[in-house]
């Protein structure tokens, strides 16, 4: 573990027996160790310390959809089904918790809606069509709370949910491009929302447009983001562009 992440640990813990009025500094550190974690193994650490601040702070919605959150990330490294399953429906009681005691909180909503979701494509097409209306109340939802969490992630999430669909459950083209220009204007240094752009353009068939949104995201460095996550966004952005000359011809 690298020396910076080692001693957030330590501050956590230190700050874990503080009174109780240190409920913000030690969801700021949460959040600053979530940010700055390079493994599996630190979210699995950082999981553990989550736990141990909602033993002191049980009914804080704060620190209950970060613990869901942390669940869902491990959920999306998984490897295997049942380990997936596990931790989405951990992300899902966690959520669940938030929204029943503080029903103000966008990031209950969304990552509720994110881990159903994801649960439903796990456990099977019946399964994942009964998770569409639920996912889409969350994220709208979200959005009337705060669209701007996570990078405007509500607005992407629909945009992925209308794009994905099939017309007769629900798919939707124009709606899918409108959540997307939205995730973009909320979360500009954030490449999902342009590569989530550029996919339903270059379905929409509006190569263009397609490749100008990818263009933009080439402008994203990785001073704004970590820059692992920029580099694979420009592969990927790189890839479509090549996929956008092969279609259109230019």
């Amino acid at each position: 573990m690298a020396p910076i992440l080692t001693t957030t640990f330590l501050a956590l813990g230190i700050l874990l027996g503080a009174p109780p009025d240190r409920e913000i500094e030690i969801i700021k550190e949460i959040d600053r160790i979530y940010h700055v974690a390079k493994s599996i193994s630190d979210i699995r650490k950082l999981e553990k310390l989550v736990h141990e601040s909602i033993e002191v702070f049980p009914e804080s919605g704060e620190l209950l959809w970060r613990q869901g959150r942390n669940y869902f990330k491990l959920a999306d490294t998984s490897n295997t089904e049942d380990e997936k399953i596990r931790y989405f429906s951990l992300c899902m009681e966690q959520t669940s918790k938030t929204i029943k005691i503080n029903p103000k909180l966008a990031n209950g909503y969304f990552f509720n809606g994110l881990c159903n979701g994801k649960l439903g494509q796990q456990q099977g097409i019946w399964s994942s069509l009964g998770k569409i209306e639920p996912l889409k109340n969350d994220m709208e939802t979200a959005i009337k709370l705060d669209p701007s969490v996570n990078e405007g992630g509500p607005h992407r999430a629909l945009g992925n949910l209308y794009l994905r669909l099939p017309f007769l459950l629900g798919g939707d083209i124009d709606r899918s491009i409108d959540h997307f220009k939205e995730a973009v204007r909320l979360g500009p240094q954030f490449g999902e929302n342009y590569l989530g752009l550029a996919k339903a353009y270059i379905q929409n068939e509006n190569y263009l447009l397609a490749r100008d949104t990818l263009q933009d995201l080439l402008e994203i460095k990785s001073n704004a983001q970590g820059e692992k996550a920029v580099r694979e966004w420009h592969t990927e952005a790189r890839s479509l562009l090549q996929k956008i000359s092969q279609q259109s011809g230019s």
